[in-house]
């Protein structure tokens, strides 16, 4: 539900800043402050104006906004308490009205407020009774909208909608349980030019009926670019094929089937979307992408070369270290390519040639964690609750020593990076 909460993120803060924040002290019970602030500007005037030359109702409104979650055919109700902050007797009339910035509108046939309306004396406060019922027909989507109790608005609104001063905002997500399991959201995986790569997309159909699907690459590299702080990908969605069916059978399951041909010249990273194409309305538009991630990684020939100088005769002792991600078990998402392990080619010499080392020592370690998370729902309990997803291998060499200059010459092998231990003398 990641994407639906950003989503309910967005629509709400725009929704708040023109409703309630940008003059959050008018729905605070400090209702007086705001009426005898510094001035403003009006949008579209060189005049500045008073605060206290606005005339409106005095509310305090509790609580300010309000957000639920509901099925079609479900329903909800809200309570909210008004106060007459003013020295005056107040009518409210509470109404639904419109609000900018909204993926949906509610519809006022969805909403019944009791009571219509009420005559409120100075100090007095009233609790109205909100309720939401939704259709059986309705949409799946996110909608917006305010409850406006009195009809004061501000002189100048930044939207087509004008801005209700005594106002609640109302947040309703209209949602239905997904009918297809996604396996994973998300492929990161480390590749090497001219190789190839397959990747699986398992979609579990829980439904009683069949669910059509069209999975397609989605190369908006504009929004990649700025998403990601990049200009250039290291191959374009050509190097990849999408092999699925068109439909998911009711309660079967399908595979999505992703084929990888690196191109031999391709360097740095790649990023890009899947879209599944689900036709259901249970999955949001969000919600049926799989993200794609590729580090293109290339085996060197040339060795790194490392120097030093030695003040004395005793043993030197170099120990090399790396550790390995295993993209197919993080988050469950790599390739089913097998994945060569890790080694070193190394040289050591000085000014008398090369000199023999000796490996005394290799060492296996890794980070495993419990938890199933990265699995399929279906195969969670089937799975087991370790993953190793970091492994280290280190490799430990010893040589007898001589004063002078020492170079070390280093080619890993298969591995991403790698640390360095040169040690003069007494190792322990």
């Amino acid at each position: 539900m990641y994407n639906n909460e950003r989503i309910r993120i967005y629509s709400l803060i725009a929704s708040m800043l023109l409703i309630g924040m940008a003059f959050s002290p008018v729905a605070s019970a400090d209702i007086e402050t705001y009426a005898t602030s510094e001035t403003i500007l009006i949008e579209g005037s060189d005049e500045a104006i008073l605060y206290s030359d606005i005339t409106f109702a005095k509310l305090n409104i509790n609580p300010t906004y309000s957000n639920i979650d509901l099925k079609p055919g479900d329903n909800n109700e809200i309570s909210v308490t008004v106060t007459n902050k003013d020295n005056k007797t107040i009518t409210l009339e509470p109404k639904m009205v419109p609000t900018a910035y909204q993926q949906n509108l509610i519809d006022e046939n969805w909403v019944s407020i009791t009571p219509s309306s009420k005559d409120l004396e100075p100090e007095e406060k009233v609790e109205f009774t909100i309720k939401v019922d939704i259709p059986e027909d309705a949409d799946i989507g996110d909608y917006g909208a305010s409850v406006a109790f009195t009809d004061d608005t501000m002189p100048q609104s930044y939207s087509v909608y004008p801005q209700y001063i005594n106002a609640m905002y109302l947040y309703i997500e209209v949602w239905t349980p997904p009918n297809i399991q996604i396996q994973t959201s998300y492929i990161r995986d480390r590749v090497e030019s001219g190789e190839e790569y397959d990747y699986e997309i398992t979609l579990k159909n829980i439904a009683d009926h069949d669910i059509e699907i069209d999975p397609e690459f989605d190369d908006d590299q504009w929004s990649f670019s700025s998403r990601y702080g990049t200009s250039g990908f290291a191959f374009e969605s050509d190097a990849m094929e999408i092999t699925a069916p068109s439909v998911v059978k009711a309660g079967e399951t399908a595979v999505v089937n992703v084929h990888l041909e690196v191109p031999e010249d391709a360097r740095g990273t790649y990023y890009g979307d899947i879209d599944l194409n689900i036709d259901d309305p249970s999955i949001d538009e969000w919600d049926d992408e799989v993200s794609l991630n590729f580090d293109v990684w290339t085996q060197p020939v040339e060795p790194y070369a490392k120097k030093f100088t030695t003040q004395t005769n005793d043993p030197i002792t170099i120990k090399l270290s790396s550790s390995v991600y295993n993209y197919d078990k993080w988050m469950g998402t790599g390739s089913e390519t097998e994945t060569e392990d890790p080694s070193f080619d190394l040289e050591l010499e000085n000014g008398s040639g090369n000199v023999e080392l000796k490996l005394i020592r290799t060492t296996y370690g890794g980070t495993v964690s419990l938890g199933a998370s990265s699995y399929p729902p279906w195969e969670i309990d089937s799975a087991g609750i370790y993953q190793e997803t970091l492994e280290s291998y280190v490799e430990t060499y010893e040589t007898s020593g001589a004063v002078g200059e020492w170079t070390l010459n280093i080619l890993p092998i298969n591995i991403e990076e790698f640390d360095y231990l040169i040690t003069i003398g007494d190792s322990e």
